[in-house]
């Protein structure tokens, strides 16, 4: 009788407990991190939605920049099933240069990704 208690205890818990989720996974990947102030990079940015139905439209995605100075950027294109891309250019333009990549899905809060570059001395 005990073990069947703990059991359902067990599973009780774990139905009940909260668990950490993402909307989409975000992610921004340079074509180099070692940089001196003044150079160009380019930024592969994409996202892959978790759910299939997402209320938000791949241009929901907002960029913030520190140090760096966007140049251009691709429009969003379609790789595979829920996933997109683009390519952001940026220049260097400080001693502390990042970006960072978010969007505030309503059923899993504000999300992204960030980058930080090496600004060589």
């Amino acid at each position: 009788m005990k073990p069947i208690l703990l059991g359902i205890s067990l599973l009780g818990v774990l139905l009940l407990a909260p668990s950490v989720s993402e909307a989409c996974i975000q992610k921004l990947v340079p074509d180099k991190t070692a940089v001196k102030i003044g150079d160009t990079v380019k930024v592969t940015a994409s996202v892959k939605w978790i759910h299939d139905k997402c209320l938000l439209d791949v241009d929901d995605i907002n960029f913030e920049y520190k140090g760096v100075l966007k140049v251009t950027q691709t429009k969003w294109k379609k790789v595979a099933k829920g996933k997109f891309e683009c390519v952001i250019t940026v220049k260097i333009t400080g001693k502390v240069a990042e970006m960072k990549s978010w969007r505030k899905c309503s059923r899993a809060g504000r999300h992204g990704a960030e980058l930080k570059f090496n600004v060589a001395q």
